[in-house]
Order: structure tokens, then sequence, then C-alpha cells
């Protein structure tokens, strides 16, 4: 079982962002728990932040600083690529992708490029779909979640799906948990605009995206 995963679930859907002190997630519950072992959370590891549910792992990231954050990515690229069987054309995408993420990229005034971001997201994308013939599962998995092995990106999607389904039949107004531009809500869903609480960061490419959507 996931840490904290009993805890968490049920708050996540009741609470908004509105409230202005929140700064890590808009479930309060999750925000108070990051918020008070920021210590102890900055020193996991890409690998270890799988460890606990996903609403979770998204408020962790969003309390990282930004060498934190390139350095947890560029570790997990470079663990996938060691590990999965790859062609050279694979490894030359993925490198492209780790020359992509350069020092002070997920500074905050850097994430304000949004359109040359934007542009080479979607340009990897389609290069990933259309010439590697990579399917939608496995580039969420290469660039939605810090998972560092596809079976971790499985696991998550029977999660997703009883988490959507109480988000959607128990609340009118709940956390968004996905981002509308890039992002994977797995098999037979997707994010749309809805009644939720949208975060900025924390959601969809390299997990930079806002959290703007509802998964359905």
């Amino acid at each position: 079982m996931k840490k904290l995963f009993l805890i968490l679930l049920f708050p996540l859907i009741l609470f908004s962002c509105q409230q202005t002190e929140l700064q890590f997630s808009c479930d309060p519950v999750i925000d108070a728990y990051v918020a008070g072992n920021l210590k102890s959370l900055s020193l996991l590891t890409f690998s270890e932040l799988a460890d606990y549910e996903l609403p979770l792992q998204r408020a962790i990231f969003n309390s990282w600083d930004a060498e934190k954050k390139r350095d947890a990515w560029i570790d997990k690229l470079y663990f996938v690529l060691e590990n999965e069987s790859f062609t050279e054309a694979e490894v030359m995408h993925v490198q492209e992708l780790i020359d992509h993420i350069n020092p002070g990229y997920f500074l905050e005034e850097t994430m304000q490029e949004k359109e040359n971001r934007s542009r080479f997201a979607a340009d990897w994308i389609a290069v990933a779909s259309d010439k590697l013939g990579w399917p939608e599962q496995y580039i969420a998995f290469m660039v939605y979640r810090l998972y560092g092995s596809f079976s971790e990106m499985e696991d998550e999607l029977s999660m997703l799906h009883d988490l959507q389904g109480n988000v959607t039949t128990n609340s009118e107004t709940g956390s968004c948990d996905c981002s509308i531009l890039y992002d994977y809500c797995g098999y037979y869903m997707m994010c749309n605009s809805g009644e939720c609480s949208s975060t900025t960061t924390g959601c969809g490419w390299l997990l930079s995206k806002p959290c703007d959507g509802l998964c359905y």
C-alpha cells in the first residue's frame, strides 16, 4: 500500500485551492503534511517518490526547489535509458529530452517561456508516437510521471479509475487532477475542464503544467 493512502484520498475531494494559505496542494491535509515535512521530503529520490499516492507525489514535487526538480527528472531519464531495451533512435530521442531540461528549467522566471516549451513538448511527443511507435501510456510514463519502471505506470491505472469515481460522483467541486494541455488519465478517460480547483504546477509535461482539469 502506498503511503498515506487512507488518510489522504477522501479529503482530496473536499477542499479547494481558493484557500490562499495553501502552497503545494489544493487539499489542506496534503498541503499540511508536505509543509510539515519539507526537509525529509526534499531528500527523496525520484524512485522513492513513487511510494506515495499520486496526489501526494504532485504536492511533494511542487515543494521541491528548481534544482531538485531538474535533478529528479534527469536521474529518472538516465535510469530509464539504463534499464529499458531501447533502439538507437529511442536512445537519441530520450537524450534530446535530457538536453532540453537545461539548468534553470524549473525556475519561476523560465517557466514563463510557455510557447517554446509547448512547441518542444508537442514535437517530442509527436516523434515518440508517430516515428517510434510508443503508445500513449508509455509516453505518459516517460514525461508525465516520475516513475522509473513502466510497471509503476500500469499499477497507477486502477487507482486513477477509483479516485476519479470518487471525485465525479461524490463532490461538485474538488481538486483538479490533470493538465488539459498535456497529461494522461488512463484508458477510456480524457482530461477535460470541469468544476475543480487548479494548481499552478504538478501535472502534465514534466509535472510542470497546471493541474487544471479532471479525468473523465
